[in-house]
Protein backbone atom coordinates (compact mmCIF):
# COMPACT_ATOMS: atom_id res chain seq x y z
CA UNK A 1 0.00 0.00 0.00
CA UNK A 2 2.74 2.51 1.03
CA UNK A 3 4.48 1.64 -2.16
CA UNK A 4 1.80 2.35 -4.43
CA UNK A 5 1.24 5.85 -2.59
CA UNK A 6 4.61 6.69 -3.36
CA UNK A 7 4.39 5.61 -7.00
CA UNK A 8 1.31 8.05 -7.12
CA UNK A 9 3.38 10.77 -5.53
CA UNK A 10 6.19 10.67 -7.89
CA UNK A 11 3.77 10.26 -10.88
CA UNK A 12 1.93 13.70 -9.97
CA UNK A 13 5.33 15.06 -8.92
CA UNK A 14 6.28 14.00 -12.79
CA UNK A 15 2.98 15.24 -14.58
CA UNK A 16 3.44 18.34 -12.12
CA UNK A 17 7.19 19.17 -13.75
CA UNK A 18 5.86 18.74 -16.99
CA UNK A 19 3.20 21.06 -16.95
CA UNK A 20 5.62 23.79 -15.56
CA UNK A 21 8.00 23.29 -18.53
CA UNK A 22 4.99 23.44 -20.95
CA UNK A 23 3.78 26.19 -19.80
CA UNK A 24 7.33 27.93 -19.79
CA UNK A 25 7.72 27.18 -22.86
CA UNK A 26 4.52 28.65 -24.02
CA UNK A 27 5.36 32.21 -21.88
CA UNK A 28 8.77 32.20 -23.79
CA UNK A 29 6.68 31.25 -27.18
CA UNK A 30 4.66 34.08 -26.43
CA UNK A 31 7.01 36.49 -25.49
CA UNK A 32 9.25 35.53 -28.61
CA UNK A 33 5.88 36.47 -31.14
CA UNK A 34 5.12 39.26 -29.42
CA UNK A 35 8.13 41.10 -30.17
CA UNK A 36 8.03 39.67 -33.71
CA UNK A 37 4.94 41.47 -33.90
CA UNK A 38 5.94 44.65 -33.21
CA UNK A 39 8.68 44.94 -35.13
CA UNK A 40 6.43 44.27 -38.53
CA UNK A 41 3.73 46.64 -36.86
CA UNK A 42 6.68 49.08 -36.79
CA UNK A 43 7.73 47.95 -40.48
CA UNK A 44 4.49 48.27 -41.57
CA UNK A 45 4.29 52.09 -40.14
CA UNK A 46 7.57 52.59 -42.07
CA UNK A 47 6.20 51.82 -45.22
CA UNK A 48 3.26 53.78 -44.34
CA UNK A 49 5.39 56.85 -43.65
CA UNK A 50 7.78 56.34 -46.27
CA UNK A 51 4.76 56.01 -49.27
CA UNK A 52 3.18 59.23 -46.99
CA UNK A 53 6.87 61.32 -48.00
CA UNK A 54 6.52 59.72 -51.92
CA UNK A 55 2.71 61.26 -52.41
CA UNK A 56 3.59 64.10 -50.85
CA UNK A 57 6.55 64.89 -53.17
CA UNK A 58 4.17 64.27 -56.18
CA UNK A 59 1.70 66.79 -55.38
CA UNK A 60 0.90 68.99 -58.13
CA UNK A 61 0.57 71.46 -54.88
CA UNK A 62 3.76 71.41 -54.03
CA UNK A 63 6.08 69.35 -57.07
CA UNK A 64 8.01 71.73 -59.15
CA UNK A 65 6.52 72.44 -62.92
CA UNK A 66 8.88 73.50 -65.67
CA UNK A 67 7.52 73.97 -69.02
CA UNK A 68 4.74 71.16 -68.09
CA UNK A 69 7.31 68.99 -67.04
CA UNK A 70 7.21 67.63 -63.07
CA UNK A 71 10.98 66.30 -61.66
CA UNK A 72 11.11 63.58 -59.02
CA UNK A 73 11.39 64.89 -55.31
CA UNK A 74 11.37 68.39 -56.01
CA UNK A 75 9.39 70.89 -54.68
CA UNK A 76 8.86 74.44 -55.63
CA UNK A 77 9.22 76.75 -52.42
CA UNK A 78 6.61 79.34 -53.36
CA UNK A 79 4.08 76.59 -53.44
CA UNK A 80 5.59 75.27 -50.48
CA UNK A 81 5.52 78.41 -48.52
CA UNK A 82 1.44 79.55 -49.75
CA UNK A 83 0.40 75.61 -48.77
CA UNK A 84 1.63 76.08 -45.30
CA UNK A 85 0.16 79.27 -44.54
CA UNK A 86 -2.90 78.00 -46.16
CA UNK A 87 -3.25 74.59 -44.66
CA UNK A 88 -2.39 76.21 -40.51
CA UNK A 89 -4.77 78.96 -41.67
CA UNK A 90 -7.97 76.57 -42.69
CA UNK A 91 -6.73 74.69 -39.15
CA UNK A 92 -7.65 77.52 -37.04
CA UNK A 93 -10.87 78.16 -39.02
CA UNK A 94 -11.67 74.48 -39.49
CA UNK A 95 -12.98 74.37 -43.14
CA UNK A 96 -12.98 71.89 -45.57
CA UNK A 97 -9.57 72.72 -46.67
CA UNK A 98 -8.18 71.19 -43.34
CA UNK A 99 -10.14 68.16 -43.08
CA UNK A 100 -9.34 67.59 -46.92
CA UNK A 101 -5.41 67.01 -45.86
CA UNK A 102 -6.08 65.75 -42.55
CA UNK A 103 -7.93 62.66 -44.32
CA UNK A 104 -4.44 62.36 -46.03
CA UNK A 105 -2.05 63.01 -43.25
CA UNK A 106 -3.95 62.48 -40.47
CA UNK A 107 -2.07 63.27 -37.36
CA UNK A 108 1.67 64.21 -38.25
CA UNK A 109 4.24 66.74 -38.62
CA UNK A 110 5.64 67.86 -42.17
CA UNK A 111 8.53 70.30 -41.78
CA UNK A 112 10.82 70.67 -44.60
CA UNK A 113 14.56 72.42 -44.28
CA UNK A 114 16.68 73.73 -46.68
CA UNK A 115 19.92 72.95 -45.86
CA UNK A 116 22.02 74.59 -48.60
CA UNK A 117 23.14 76.90 -49.37
CA UNK A 118 21.05 78.85 -46.35
CA UNK A 119 19.62 77.08 -43.51
CA UNK A 120 15.52 77.59 -43.64
CA UNK A 121 12.60 76.04 -42.18
CA UNK A 122 8.80 75.39 -43.12
CA UNK A 123 5.96 73.87 -41.27
CA UNK A 124 3.71 72.57 -44.02
CA UNK A 125 1.54 70.21 -41.76
CA UNK A 126 0.99 70.37 -38.43
CA UNK A 127 -1.95 67.70 -36.02
CA UNK A 128 0.15 66.36 -33.10
CA UNK A 129 -1.71 63.43 -31.74
CA UNK A 130 -2.73 62.59 -28.41
CA UNK A 131 0.25 60.27 -28.25
CA UNK A 132 4.36 61.03 -28.65
CA UNK A 133 6.08 60.35 -32.11
CA UNK A 134 6.45 57.14 -33.08
CA UNK A 135 8.25 57.22 -36.47
CA UNK A 136 10.09 59.99 -37.83
CA UNK A 137 11.70 59.56 -41.61
CA UNK A 138 13.87 62.27 -43.73
CA UNK A 139 13.70 62.66 -47.35
CA UNK A 140 16.01 64.31 -49.27
CA UNK A 141 14.51 66.63 -51.37
CA UNK A 142 15.27 68.87 -53.97
CA UNK A 143 14.06 73.02 -53.33
CA UNK A 144 13.73 75.07 -56.80
CA UNK A 145 13.24 78.28 -55.69
CA UNK A 146 11.05 80.04 -59.25
CA UNK A 147 12.36 83.65 -58.43
CA UNK A 148 15.99 82.85 -58.87
CA UNK A 149 15.74 79.95 -60.84
CA UNK A 150 18.06 77.58 -58.80
CA UNK A 151 17.95 74.80 -56.75
CA UNK A 152 18.70 74.14 -53.40
CA UNK A 153 19.56 70.91 -51.05
CA UNK A 154 16.79 70.23 -48.42
CA UNK A 155 15.14 67.52 -46.34
CA UNK A 156 11.45 66.85 -45.75
CA UNK A 157 11.09 65.38 -42.46
CA UNK A 158 7.53 63.32 -41.45
CA UNK A 159 6.62 62.66 -37.91
CA UNK A 160 4.50 60.54 -37.49
CA UNK A 161 1.99 60.31 -34.37
CA UNK A 162 0.19 57.24 -33.32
Amino acid sequence: MKQAQIQMNETIFVVFIILIIILLGFVAYSKFQETSIREQERTLRNNKVIEMAHRISSWPELECSIAGTSQFVCLDLSKLMLLGDFINNSKQQSTYTFNYYFDLLRNSKIIVTQIYPTNMTWVLYENPGAAPTTDVIRVPVNLYDPLTKTYNLGIMELLVYE
